[in-house]
């Protein structure tokens, strides 16, 4: 079934967090956002080292979405970040581009955390998948192969972005310094503090950091 009105996506699945391959993109797409940069990135392997055409053309498609979804100044400021802060930054670009993972993480991750048991397994995604399913019917056409794939894909995303402890399987907030969050209050975007389960009070250190 081809999505005709419904606000939710799993194109996000042909690209994960694809860490090093946005690096590669954002440079190139700042040089030059054109027709011609993105058949480079699908024909030569020398940008994306992805075997098959397809596969490259899936995800040079998706990451430029990514691109597209922030200003230039935004991706300078990345591409100058140490690898961590640029993790967290990429899961940021990643929850304002797709409806789906961004449900996840304010309405099934953030209540997690605040809950007793902090651990988000591939049985809650899906149940969250479910949820969503029975009042759209898009995503109530995707298989279950689809479904696993969905979830496996976001708990990829929040390990690759530190909101999950390797050992224990909790998640967790991001390792990074309370300055170091200030361009998410800076840009109107509190929200993702809270979504990263940054508690209050830090949260209103970072605002007074942001003065």
């Amino acid at each position: 079934m081809r999505n005709t009105n419904s606000a939710y996506s799993a194109s996000f699945t042909a690209a994960t967090m694809m860490y090093n391959e946005t690096k590669v993109v954002v440079q190139m797409l700042l040089k030059a956002n054109t027709v011609d940069t993105m058949n480079m990135l699908k024909e030569d392997t020398r940008y994306l080292q992805i075997q098959s055409v397809s596969a490259r053309q899936r995800v040079s498609v998706e990451l430029a979405k990514r691109f597209n979804t922030m200003p230039p100044s935004f991706w300078n400021h990345y591409l100058a970040l140490p690898e961590d802060q640029q993790r967290l930054a990429l899961f940021y670009v990643i929850l304002k581009t797709y409806k789906l993972l961004f449900d996840f993480q304010v309405n099934l991750a953030l209540p997690k955390f605040n809950s007793i048991d902090r651990i988000l397994g591939l049985s809650d995604v899906m149940m969250a998948i479910n949820e969503i399913a029975s009042t759209d019917e898009f995503v109530d056409s995707w298989t279950d192969n689809t479904r696993k794939k969905i979830a496996s894909s976001y708990i990829t995303m929040l390990k690759q972005a530190g909101l999950i402890d390797e050992t224990t399987g909790e998640l967790m907030p991001p390792a990074i310094q309370d300055e170091e969050l200030v361009p998410y209050v800076q840009s109107g975007d509190v929200w993702f503090l809270q979504a990263c389960f940054i508690p209050h009070y830090r949260i209103e250190k970072i605002k007074q950091l942001s003065v």
